[in-house]
């Protein structure tokens, strides 16, 4: 999966006569790193920063920040560049309860230069497009038109987008990703991506680390009780 992923693009810019790699990088061979030495990475849980009291009161306000950042995927190789969301990759998972319903706001603080090349043949990035622009989309999620992240509904560096997730569907793992066209494969190939899991009663009743889900349950509580 991931030298399918990492040979597309490359493929495509080589079409097109673009650089895929900067002067002096070399080729990373993956079969020279020895394979499960690093402990899994497990992305931390996000926090609502605040509440709103609409649609309901007590309803978590998450802002969530797409940066560049820096990760080792491996013991051996020096930290990589990313796009993420938060201040790791992948970014913060994001705890919703069925049934109750919260606040993202997503604020792009991405750099003003796309570090992967753009093929400028395809629908919705041609030239004089912004190379660097972002919306966000939960996959499976049921929410209104206006919140889904639609393709075209992309913002700059330096705004964002406050989209409402009522998580009235059944409990599922979802996960949010750039959605733009044009280049939504670059921006989810550079890393913007991360977990969004809708738990229910259900689950409940199997073995989860105590305590971990404190913040979105009281909140949830009080939506019910409101």
């Amino acid at each position: 999966m991931a030298g399918f992923a990492i040979a597309t693009p490359n493929v495509r810019a080589a079409q097109h006569g673009m650089s895929v790699r900067p002067p002096g990088v070399s080729m990373l061979r993956a079969d020279s790193l020895a394979p499960f030495v690093d402990p899994l990475a497990i992305p931390s849980v996000a926090r609502p920063s605040s509440v709103r009291h609409a649609p309901v009161a007590d309803t978590p306000h998450y802002r969530i920040a797409m940066r560049a950042v820096s990760a080792r995927v491996h013991r051996s190789l020096p930290p990589t560049a990313f796009w993420s969301f938060g201040s790791t990759f992948p970014g913060p998972t994001i705890e919703a309860r069925r049934g109750c319903g919260l606040f993202v706001e997503w604020i792009n603080n991405l750099p003003a230069r796309h570090f992967l090349p753009i093929d400028h043949t395809i629908h919705g990035a041609e030239a004089g497009t912004p190379d660097v622009r972002a919306v966000v989309h939960v996959h499976g999620a049921n929410v209104r038109p206006e919140d889904d992240g639609y393709p075209d509904d992309w913002y700059l560096p330096g705004a964002s987008k406050s989209s409402f997730y009522p998580n009235d569907q059944d409990a599922a793992t979802l996960w949010y990703h750039d959605h733009t066209m044009g280049i939504n494969r670059l921006n989810v190939y550079a890393g913007l991506m991360g977990l969004y899991i809708i738990r229910d009663d259900e689950e409940d009743k199997l073995a989860l680390p105590s305590g971990r889900f404190e913040v979105p349950l009281l909140l949830c509580d009080r939506q019910l009780r409101s």
